[in-house]
């Protein structure tokens, strides 16, 4: 494979999205002239906002400005006319919980805090663009959140991960503009997380050299919190905490009580039960805290994913033992409970209303076999310390058949809802002891695709925050680096979030398209209904997900003669060691579906996929014309191309190279019609990739994946893998036609 020509990675002045996120919410909405019908209130002439709700600090202010633009929008005079919308002050329950009152000429907006104001103007909004028009529906509803907090994260900003390893507290970029934040606001997001390390922010009596750079890196993560706050967005770090200590790290030669057992290499994990090591995490979470008033709190992998206390030599599924002289002779509990519970005291001395929560990555075991997680992580709900909130994911473990056999799946998965049983037992565990329970999904997208900003599959959330309303769930993390666009995915999951839940997933359907797609309503349900059929068969193993082609199957070389070419990972633009950039993915694709399926499965659950796809990208594609004034439903329509022309790839490039491994195998005649149907899926790929440069040409988010900080395709890129399938037409399929004809072995 040849890749001599292959096209640079697009540099980031190119992320023509930042600017579209930055651009005003509001803009024209597309609404039929037409009075107004029984049973509904009448804005046209103009409307009054009265801000009655008190609000000293001005966190209202991004709110009604919003409201003001929304009705400009719509041709509604502002500030003057016959209707007012007033906010007031009232005991209705929980923070975020509002009511909305409409009579004839008037609108009270009523909550107990700013938020529920917030979201109860939100939803007047909502109503209006539901009824495509300055109307609203007379009568009273009622919202009150059970998710109570909904954390996402930046769709652009910088990761802190190799190979990149860019820090957003250490330059000056602004990574939450206006509108963005005023985007994820509407859909209900209200924590953001960004990543951080102790050592990067916390200078400490016992580490004094760390934090060099903390004052820079403070200053900005309190003007990131200020500004997030405007929207009632509440800003959480994220770090993988107390951190294992290198062998030779001066503060433990100065205070050798501090380290633990030796593991991973040259390293020693933290013991967390000494005096020294409580008051190093009292003394660190206390000065972050400290240092930045109004910080939301602190989400903290407390076991999984990297090193940290002594338990961290004891694996989730039972293999290890924890062998630090210390904690060996402790319950495994009785280890995060001593780190968890400095942090906690040292956050809450400075901020009680911050909340930390203890993050058990845990996601193995995955593949055709299953096994259970050890007796000691079901302890650790039960043994939480108070005021921590406990975090798990909630799709790993999760089990379903496929051709007669059960395959166990880790992190993460929206084509398989969940919840899975583990988690299912963590919760009830939780719930049973007082310990408030945060879960990790996905919300746009997963690893099973993430280089699109969000798959339109809503009724798959439905069911998994039905779940989470079941098992008295009351936080989630939406997301890990990607599917966390602003959209349709997020404001499901944020309609989701809140009392009184839809009745079943028709009338949550039915509810987010009339807000979007007016009269169009109807198709665009049946096609969302129709892209979680189909997406419902993705392959159930991870290393389809880190492996696979549906990320970006149309830069994919098709290889007819066989290289042994390695699949490069999903996730990744280069190697985090060398930083060289990963090449394009070869032709071992038994890689990606090892263990776990066939080829000729693969083959099976692809088409699936496509064929469902495909029906229901028909279906938005035919309602262009009826939205050629709302770009926002042609860019959703766009989307839902690009992702099937992504899936038809996915499905081309399998069968190909089952198609090939048949065609080796034999020495008859039949040979050629396997190679013919090989030429037809290379023509058909060649087909497809015009049309998908000219998606990814008007809309800059096709084939952006967050975690890779770049495009896993992009439109030169495209343009070359359509120069090596011409090659392979134009040489190698006659070259082996030939030889098939002069009967030789391939």
């Amino acid at each position: 494979m040849d890749i001599s020509t292959l096209p640079a990675q697009p540099s980031e002045n190119t992320w023509a999205f930042v600017d579209e996120l930055k651009a005003p919410l509001w803009h024209h909405h597309d609404w039929t002239v037409r009075a107004a019908a029984d049973g509904e209130a009448d804005l046209s002439e103009g409307v009054r906002v009265i801000p009655e709700f008190p609000d000293p600090q001005g966190r209202l202010d991004t709110a009604y400005a919003d409201l003001d633009r929304f009705l400009a929008a719509g041709g509604i005079p502002v500030g003057t006319g016959p209707f007012t919308i007033h906010t007031v002050l009232a005991e209705i329950g929980t923070e975020e919980a509002f009511r909305v009152e409409v009579e004839r000429g008037s609108c009270r907006v009523l909550a107990g805090d700013c938020e529920g104001i917030r979201r109860g103007l939100f939803h007047v909004e909502d109503l209006m663009l539901a009824a495509e028009g300055p109307f609203l529906p007379l009568g009273c509803v009622e919202r009150t959140p059970f998710i109570r907090r909904r954390v996402s994260r930046c769709f652009f900003g910088p990761i802190k991960r190799p190979p990149k390893l860019r820090d957003e507290l250490m330059d000056e970029a602004n990574y939450y503009p206006d509108e963005y934040l005023n985007r994820l606001a509407h859909d209900g997001v209200n924590g953001l997380w960004l990543t951080v390390e102790f050592r990067d922010l916390c200078r400490t009596q016992f580490t004094p050299e760390c934090g060099t750079d903390a004052p820079r890196r403070l200053a900005k993560l309190r003007q990131t919190v200020d500004q997030c706050l405007r929207y009632g967005i509440h800003t959480y770090i994220f770090c993988i905490e107390p951190r294992a200590w290198e062998a030779a790290d001066p503060t433990i030669q100065r205070y050798p009580e501090m380290a633990g057992a030796n593991a991973y290499g040259n390293r020693k994990t933290f013991c967390p039960h000494s005096a020294t090591s409580q008051a190093y995490l009292e003394e660190a979470t206390r000065s972050i805290f400290a240092a930045v008033p109004g910080l939301g709190g602190l989400i903290n992998i407390t076991h999984g994913e990297r090193p940290t206390t002594c338990l961290s030599t004891a694996s989730a599924v039972g293999v290890g033992t924890v062998t630090c002289p210390v904690c060996s002779a402790l319950e495994p509990w009785e280890i995060l409970h001593a780190s968890l519970g400095a942090m906690e005291r040292g956050m809450h001395a400075v901020a009680p209303a911050a909340e930390l929560i203890s993050w058990l990555y845990m996601p193995q075991p995955q593949g055709p076999v299953g096994y259970q997680l050890a007796p000691w992580v079901h302890d650790i709900p039960a043994h939480t310390p108070p005021g921590v909130i406990l975090q798990f994911n909630f799709e790993s473990g999760v089990t379903r058949e496929f051709f007669g056999r059960e395959l166990v799946g880790g992190d993460y998965w929206i084509s398989t809802p969940g919840p899975s049983d583990r988690f299912r037992q963590v919760a009830a565990t939780a719930r049973a002891a007082g310990t408030p329970t945060s879960a990790k999904i996905q919300t746009g997208c997963s690893h099973e695709v993430a280089s699109i900003p969000f798959v339109p599959v809503p009724s798959l959330l439905q069911r998994k925050f039905a779940a989470m309303r079941d098992l008295g769930v009351s936080h989630t993390m939406l997301c890990w680096y990607f599917g966390n666009y602003p959209g349709l995915m997020n404001r499901t999951a944020g309609r989701l979030s809140f009392e009184p839940f839809p009745e079943d997933e028709e009338s949550l359907l039915l509810e987010l398209a009339r807000r979007d797609w007016g009269r169009q309503a109807a198709p665009a349900v049946e096609a969302w209904k129709l892209f979680a059929e189909g997406y419902a068969n993705y392959p159930l193993t991870n290393l389809f997900q880190y492996y696979g082609p549906m990320h970006d199957g149309p830069v994919w070389p098709l290889l007819l003669r066989p290289e042994d070419a390695m699949l490069s990972p999903t996730w990744l633009l280069g190697s985090t060691t060398t930083h060289e950039p990963w090449p394009p993915s070869g032709d071992r694709v038994g890689e990606c579906i090892h263990g776990a399926f066939t080829l000729a499965e693969a083959v099976e659950l692809a088409r699936r996929i496509d064929q469902a796809w495909t029906r229901g990208a028909a279906i938005l594609s035919e309602l262009r014309d009826a939205c050629a004034d709302r770009p926002e439903r042609l860019r959703d329509i766009d989307l839902a191309e690009a992702l099937g022309i992504q899936f038809r790839s996915g499905h081309n490039i399998l069968r190909f190279y089952e198609l090939r491994e048949r065609m080796l195998r034999l020495d008859s005649p039949e040979r050629l019609q396997l190679l013919t149907k090989m030429r037809a899926i290379a023509e058909d790929e060649l087909r497809n990739g015009p049309r998908l440069v000219e998606l990814c040409e008007r809309d800059a988010r096709l084939g952006f994946h967050s975690e890779a900080e770049g495009y896993k395709y992009f439109p030169a890129k495209i343009r070359w893998r359509m120069d090596q399938l011409q090659s392979v037409l134009d040489h190698d399929f006659p070259q082996l036609e030939a030889a098939i004809n002069r009967s030789e072995r391939l």
